[in-house]
């Protein structure tokens, strides 16, 4: 099945390809017609501007356009008595008609009217001074200078509303994206991703050296053209184009360095501190008869009988890590003639990861072709291949609670990592510890690969009928194959045993997917005097089909075969496949009168195959208007106030996303029964409940926002006020088990999200120094208003299970005990003092008495903090000098705590960890009552309170990061002759990080796109800064 499906893969990729290769042709047929008449010239921008690039040069009347490289230079084809439009961002315009020159220089003035600018929105362009929705929009010059391994780092602190947390330092993991806070409880909370007018889903595998800019849509008035895929937001990609007249070819290269600063690390005991630690603990047992001495008593521990024989010993965490290389290379070529263009980036990414034995390489590739045969008529095909190598992808261990990173803390100081032999320690504990296997050993010995091979196409053909009627149509397609395979050696053990494992197994797992999307859309502009028309109705069909294939075998004989297929291993296998279809109708009516008034109303009609035939359609509207005040009589004149235009919008959005694309059909599984309780036999039972009243979820959305241009232009500034609600949440609720059904998916409440949105840009200095600044905040939070039968959601207090959404509160507080130290003799002795029943001793850890029934129980769990963040900021600050640029860009989160799950192993006192340097200063008498903050170790039953969740393990996620720093040089072609421009440059990411968070990463969240499970660190992957150097080559 696997070789059938691949062979499916191929053959449409090799469709698509030889699509492609005739295209090409196509062009060189085309380009061998075009006309000889050709221009060429340069344009400036003022005194002490170096970086020229980035002007277009258009005939006015036609599609043909060019941009200038950094010199300011430009060649394009154009026909006799031309006229040609130059414009700048922050230049006024300049029209120069065409009198047989060969040679054209022009300078622009500086205009600062930005709001003539053409934006990429849902289904079309606007200007900026027309567009009445809430969006930001972060353009090619803002990009171009951030060296990123990743899309989301080019976005940090850019756009307003816009949280962006690395939770992992894992190569590929990715970046989590939030807009405007969670808006879903079930499913994926991050905003829909639109590649050149493609909906996609993972946006990792995007190449960043691809990208030319993005558009952040956050109102329901922006995003309601996607419908029911548009409740997080919408971020929409366009990738770069080549431009007509003009041929360039660029390279970049840079090479990097990552290391784990010192910074959040654990401060744990060394192997003196330790053995000093676990003898008292020990002694401490014996003296409160906490050990039954009827038994082998502990003093068969000789390692831990003479402390001061031992220094620091092995610092595991220290021995996970490593200096990590990276590296990336690029080559860009685009060529543009008046008939055709055509844009193609290759590139080659590879990341070794900061953790020993992990990484990651990525081959992208993309060809952006156009072909304009008729002065109305144009099509193009866009196509993006993209293979992906991931190496030990996984953090954790087989009991799935602990991640690799915390083994490393929790190891024994005592061992080292190789005995004397040079052979890997199989055991990294002592005695009296749980076993724990060489976390090195682990690393180096388990090999687990991913593979994915992904291409994104997209073909399309544009007719404009007659003046202002256009027809578009649009056929895309996403192919994916994944595959994952798991080898775990003799070597190998899961947490709580240690190797030599007698059970080496092999898993395969793979699956497959394809995406279509088909899109027709008509739209006609027209203006009437005054009145200005912008209408477009639309058909969208989408249909997605996915299949998993699973294959593992257990009981292999050897190590040196990794294959299922070996005799005398047990092998086992499952298959799966699942389909979903969308089907939507969407129009659109925009009005403008006299360049100051705007309405505009978009509409969409969502019909969803994941839900039953009487619910499927849902109708998504939105209505919003402008006013640009500043352009009415009674408006003062003066340079303080230069535009300032009112906006208001108001809309409905949709949801049916989770994890099942069936939650209204019953479904059933193969399960294990026995009638004897020996022999087990299988059958299939229905496992799933389905229900047929299940609808969507549903959004409406109010945002008032204000836009403005102060101080001559010199400062923008943009505020927004929005108000969420969202109906009807979807969640997979757990049935009882006499029911015969484990779970069903259910409409359970309702909850809001409100907040406040500011951005400033300003240009502070202009001339050969020129000082850019742009600063965002966005203030957020929300509220649970309702939920199923008002019972709350979490909260159990079992491993990761430590938030709680309950109505009346926010989405997923942290919940816990409330630690208030330990017992004094007084209060063990006063009656009034509330203590676990038959377990609480002096010296025993005090949890607070919650709900005052007099004694300590699971009753006495209350909320320890907000996970979600209600502050959420960027600031960006570019310095040119000349041929110098400097770019710092840093961004931040307040508001928000975080529960630090790690503190289960690292203040476990029962002595089965290594722990805490703090927890040396233990209670251990009246007389030596320690710090009075750690409790005793001499009452096992009561130390589980100071390892459950408790106020302890809570502290403030507040943090400030300067994400970038990145200053570089240019050279012209004034000082090399063989190319138009080279950049040097040195990076540094992750620079600088400020927070109060004892943990490694103040961004963790292990949970990701779940947000009743946020704000919870179990030890992910550790986030290195990383030091670039680099080159970016124009010839």
């Amino acid at each position: 099945m696997k070789l059938t499906s691949a062979g499916h893969h191929c053959r449409w990729t090799g469709r698509i390809l030889i699509l492609f290769c005739s295209l090409l042709l196509m062009k060189l047929q085309l380009n061998a017609q075009e006309p000889n008449s050709i221009i060429s010239g340069k344009v400036s921008l003022g005194t002490g501007i170096t970086n020229l690039s980035g002007t277009s040069v258009q005939m006015k009347g036609a599609n043909t356009f060019v941009i200038t490289d950094s010199a300011g230079s430009f060649r394009m084809a154009v026909s006799p008595n031309a006229i040609l439009v130059f414009s700048h961002v922050g230049y006024k315009s300049l029209e120069v008609k065409l009198y047989k020159q060969k040679v054209v220089n022009v300078t622009l003035e500086p205009s600062d009217n930005s709001l003539e600018q053409v934006v990429v929105v849902g289904y079309g362009k606007q200007r900026q001074r027309s567009i009445t929705g809430a969006i930001s929009k972060v353009n090619a010059a803002e990009l171009q200078d951030i060296p990123a391994a990743e899309i989301g780092q080019k976005l940090y602190g850019k756009a307003t509303g816009l949280q962006l947390n690395q939770v992992s330092g894992r190569p590929g993991q990715g970046i989590t994206f939030r807009l405007r806070g969670a808006a879903s409880l079930s499913g994926s909370n991050a905003p829909l991703f639109v590649v050149d007018g493609q909906p996609v889903g993972d946006i990792n595998l995007i190449n960043p050296d691809e990208i030319e800019s993005f558009t952040v849509l956050k109102d329901a008035a922006a995003t309601a053209l996607y419908g029911s895929r548009a409740s997080n937001g919408v971020i929409i990609v366009t990738t770069k184009t080549a431009n007509a007249g003009r041929t360039t070819v660029g390279f970049s290269a840079y090479q990097g360095w990552q290391k784990v600063p010192q910074r959040g690390r654990p401060d744990m005991m060394n192997a003196r501190e330790f053995a000093t630690f676990m003898k008292a603990m020990i002694e401490d047992k014996l003296k409160y008869k906490d050990y039954d001495l009827t038994k082998k008593p502990p003093s068969v521990f000789p390692e831990y009988i003479n402390p001061e024989e031992y220094g620091k010993g092995t610092d595991w965490y220290d021995e996970v890590l490593r200096t990590a290389p990276m590296q990336n290379l690029s080559l860009n070529v685009s060529s543009g003639a008046e008939k055709s263009s055509a844009n193609i980036t290759a590139t080659y990414f590879k990341q070794d990861g900061v953790m020993l034995n992990t990484g990651m390489e990525r081959f992208s590739f993309r060809a952006n072709t156009e072909f304009r045969p008729l002065d109305r008529l144009k099509f193009g095909l866009n196509i993006a291949p993209t293979y992906q190598r991931n190496h030990n992808i996984t953090d954790g261990t087989t009991d799935g609670n602990r991640q690799i990173i915390s083994l490393a803390s929790m190891a024994s100081p005592l061992v080292p990592v190789r005995d004397v032999n040079g052979n890997y320690n199989v055991k990294a504990s002592t005695g009296g510890m749980l076993a724990m296997p060489n976390p090195v050993q682990q690393l180096m010995e388990m090999d687990i690969n991913q593979r994915t091979f992904r291409t994104l196409g997209n073909a399309y053909a544009d007719l404009e009928v007659i003046d202002g009627l256009r027809a578009r149509t649009t056929l895309s397609a996403d192919i994916g194959n994944q595959e994952t395979t798991v080898f775990r050696p003799s070597t190998w053990a899961a947490f709580g045993s240690t190797p030599p494992n007698n059970n080496i197994s092999y898993a395969n797992f793979s699956q497959n997917y394809i995406s279509w999307l088909s899109e027709q859309q008509l739209s006609y502009n027209f203006k009437l005097r005054k009145h200005s028309f912008d209408v477009m109705g639309g058909y969208s069909y989408q249909y997605y089909k996915k299949s998993y294939r699973s294959l593992s075998a257990s009981s292999l004989p050897t190590d040196l075969i990794k294959l299922a297929n070996v005799p005398g291993s047990i092998i086992s296998g499952g298959d799966n496949r699942t389909e979903w279809a969308l089907i939507s109708w969407l129009g659109r009516v925009n009005y403008e009168f006299d360049g100051k008034y705007f309405v505009g109303f978009n509409i969409r009609r969502d019909g969803s195959s994941r839900l039953s035939k009487e619910k499927r359609w849902g109708l998504f509207p939105s209505l919003s208007a402008g006013w640009v005040i500043s352009d009415e009589n009674f408006f003062p004149k003066n340079k303080a106030v230069n535009f300032l235009k009112l906006r208001a919008s108001y809309g409905e959005q949709g949801a049916n996303g989770t994890s099942n694309d069936y939650p209204y059909l019953s479904t059933a599984s193969v399960v294990p029964y026995t009638f004897d309780g020996n022999k087990v036999s299988y059958g299939v039972a229905l496992t799933q409940l389905g229900n047929q009243d299940l609808s969507w979820e549903g959004t409406r959305q109010l945002d008032i926002g204000v836009d403005a241009n102060l101080l001559n232009n010199r400062l923008t500034f943009s505020y927004d006020y929005f108000l969420k609600f969202t109906d009807g949440m979807l969640y997979n609720i757990a049935l009882p088990f006499y029911t015969g059904y484990t779970s069903v998916t259910i409409n359970v409440g309702k909850f809001k999200i409100w907040g406040h949105e500011f951005g400033l840009t300003s240009r502070n200095l202009t001339g050969p120094l020129s000082w850019n600044t742009g600063f965002n905040l966005t203030l957020v939070d929300n509220k649970v208003l309702d939920l199923y039968n008002k019972v709350p959601l979490g909260g159990t207090n079992r491993h990761g299970d430590y938030n709680r959404t309950e109505v009346g509160r926010r989405i997923g507080e942290l919940y816990g005990y409330v630690f208030e130290g330990v017992y004094t003799q007084e209060e063990i002795n006063n009656p009034k003092v509330a203590k676990v029943k038959n377990e609480s001793a002096v010296g025993t850890a005090k949890m607070k008495d919650v709900d005052g029934s007099g004694f300590i129980d699971g009753n006495d769990r209350t909320f320890l903090g907000n996970p979600n963040a209600r502050v959420i900021f960027g600031l960006t600050n570019d310095f040119r000098y000349r041929n110098w640029d400097l770019t710092i860009v840093a961004s931040g989160q307040a508001g928000n705590s975080i529960m630090n799950n790690n503190k289960q192993n690292t203040q476990n006192i029962d002595g089965v960890f290594n722990v805490e340097k703090r927890l040396a200063n233990f209670w251990r008498s009246p007389e030596h009552p320690g710090s009075g903050d750690v409790p005793r170790t001499s009452k096992s039953n009561s130390t589980e309170l100071f390892r459950v969740a408790n106020s302890t393990w809570v502290s403030r996620g507040d943090y400030l990061t300067i994400r970038n720093i990145t200053l570089g040089y240019t050279f012209t072609n004034t000082h090399f002759r063989y190319f138009k421009s080279a950049r040097l440059y040195g990076a540094v990411n992750q620079a600088f990080v400020f927070t109060g968070y004892k943990g490694q990463n103040p961004e963790v969240n292990d949970y990701r796109e779940s947000s009743t499970q946020i704000g919870t660190d179990n030890g992910s992957y550790p986030i290195p800064r990383t030091f670039l150097i680099g080159v970016n080559v124009q010839f």
